[in-house]
Order: C-alpha cells, then structure tokens, then sequence
C-alpha cells in the first residue's frame, strides 16, 4: 500500500524551520518519497535501475502463468516447443520431452513422454517440473484441470501463423531461466520473416493443391501454420477450408480447381496418380510436382525459416516467374 506523498511533502513545507537546519536528513526523506512516488505512480524505474519483470505471462488459451521463479525443470510436450526451447539456449533446462522431439541438442537420455492421444498428469508431475509446455491442438481439458490440480505450472502454445511464432518466443523466453534475449531472438526472427515474404511474394500467385496424405486424399487447412508459412512462398491454396487444420478432399475437387503445383508432404509420394488423371505432364501448361522433405515447416518454432526458404527456392524453380 503506497503512503500519501503529497501529504508527506506538505507536512515538510509546513516544517520548514527546525528541519531548514538539517537539510541533509530533508534531502535524504525527499529523495525516499520521490523514489516511492515513481513506483505508486507508475513511472519509469531510473535508467541505472533494472526494469520491473512482468509477474505474469498470458499463454495461448488467454490463462495467466507465474513468470517468477524462471523455469529451469521444462518438460515440453510438442515437438515445436522443443525447438523453441533449443532456440533460447536452454536445452539443459529440458527433462523430458515428447516422444517426436528430434532436436539433435536434446539429450537422448531424457525421458520421452506420450503427448499423443493423451498425456499422463501423474508421470509428468512425479518428474518434478516447473514448467511444462503443452501443445494446445487436441489438449482435452480434463488433463490441463488436472495438471492444474497438482500444482504444476502450464504453458499452452498454439499458434497459427508465422508471425505468432515470435510472440511465442518472448512470452517463453520471459519464463525460462536462459542467458540468452528472448526480444532481440524475437527481432531477429520478424526481420528474417519480413525479408522472405518480401522476396518471394507474388502477383498473381501461384494457385497451389496441397497434399497431406494419399489414401484418403487430404489437403491443408487454413488454421495450419503451414498455410500461413506457403502463402510467403508466392502461393494460394486452391482449395481453402479456413477454419480446419486439414480437410478430406476428393481428386474431383483438386481437378476442377485447375491448381499450377501441387505440393505433397507424403514421405515417398510421387506424381504417378496425378500424371494418370492428367493434370501434371510435360505439357508446358501442365501443374509441376514437387515432395517436400522438411517437416520442420509444420512447426512453429525458428528453425521453420531455414526450412521455408528451402521451400520457397523449390518453388521458385519450379515455376519460374513471367519475365
């Protein structure tokens, strides 16, 4: 509870002659109620002063998570948040990590841990945690209730474009314990993003199918990072369902929309269906093909970059635009 400042200064005007005598004990009060008076009225701390850290932190579902202690017990449950922290130079904070975190500089002794169709309140929670980062895409909330009830801390990501990614990075970098800056990683990451849309868009551009899986036919949707990560490749989507992250399509959908390329993320898939409903070909008109091998542009983490700009020269290549 902050005291009344202007009441303090009065009663020291009001003073003025027995304290006058001692101006060395008025400057001292003076400078206490001035440094009382920055803090109650919200001012700026002194440059030689260190800023006030935020105590809460808003996670995705829009719930406030503790900032204070900073994490140094992570347990990451998401293949992305992994990345991420990696990225924040806190890979030795991890103890254990879901089963599809890949990140060469994660310990290989870590506990890997099921994410996918249900998380474990119990054994996370017997790994002593005080941070724990969960993918919010399918997340019931009876587990995030429960983690709650054994006292954990709960970070939920789930973002759904590129430029959420560096939100994403400051907000966890202001919960982890790391000596490295969450803002100039998050700086450095929207000037690279500006710099590859800018180089790569297009008008008009590049009417593109998407494929996800053969057998059904599935195709990307709006709500996926992915989208948002081809669209700054100069492409859009033929077929766009904005509100899923994937949808079942039917090949007389993909043929009628008349797409220029099309993209498979399908390990091992070829054109061969496609050449044989005649849409791609050598005719010059005909859609170009191309697989993508970078599993990393699914996730929204930093090293999605490198792996848009591989994705972003195929594309280029593949169809080179009008001179």
């Amino acid at each position: 509870m902050c005291p009344d400042l202007d009441g303090h200064r009065s009663e020291l005007a009001l003073r003025g002659g027995p304290l006058a005598r001692r101006a060395g004990a008025i400057a001292v009060v003076v400078s206490v109620l001035a440094g009382l008076a920055g803090v109650c009225e919200g001012r700026a701390a002194p440059a030689n002063q260190p800023a006030t850290r935020a105590v809460t932190i808003d996670d995705d579902r829009g719930r406030s998570v503790a900032a204070v202690p900073r994490a140094s017990r992570i347990v990451s449950l998401a293949p992305h948040l992994t990345d991420l922290v990696v990225a924040l130079g806190a890979a030795d904070r991890l103890i254990a990590v879901d089963r599809h975190s890949d990140a060469p500089q994660v310990s290989t002794a870590l506990p890997r841990l099921a994410s996918y169709p249900a998380i474990d309140p119990e054994r996370v929670a017997a790994l002593k945690p005080d941070l724990i980062l969960l993918w919010g895409e399918g997340l019931a909330a009876g587990t995030l209730a429960r983690l709650e009830a054994l006292g954990l801390r709960v970070f939920v990501s789930q973002p759904h474009t590129l430029d959420d990614v560096a939100g994403s990075i400051e907000r966890i970098g202001a919960l982890v314990d790391t000596a490295s800056d969450p803002d100039a990683l998050a700086t450095s990451f929207r000037a690279r993003l500006a710099a590859l849309t800018a180089t790569h868009s297009r008008t008009p551009a590049i009417p593109v199918f998407v494929q996800l899986w053969e057998a059904p036919l599935v195709t990307l949707g709006g709500r996926a990072v992915m989208a948002d990560a081809l669209h700054r490749c100069g492409v859009l989507q033929v077929l766009t369902f904005a509100d899923a992250g994937s949808q079942r399509v039917s090949h007389e959908a993909v043929l009628a929309a008349a797409p220029k390329l099309i993209l498979s993320t399908v390990q091992g898939s070829t054109d061969s269906r496609w050449r044989q409903l005649g849409l791609v070909g050598r005719h010059p008109l005909s859609a170009r093909f191309i697989r993508l091998e970078e599993p990393a542009l699914e996730r929204p983490s930093p090293p999605v970059l490198d792996s848009l700009a591989r994705v972003c020269a195929l594309i280029e290549a593949a169809v080179p635009r009008a001179r």
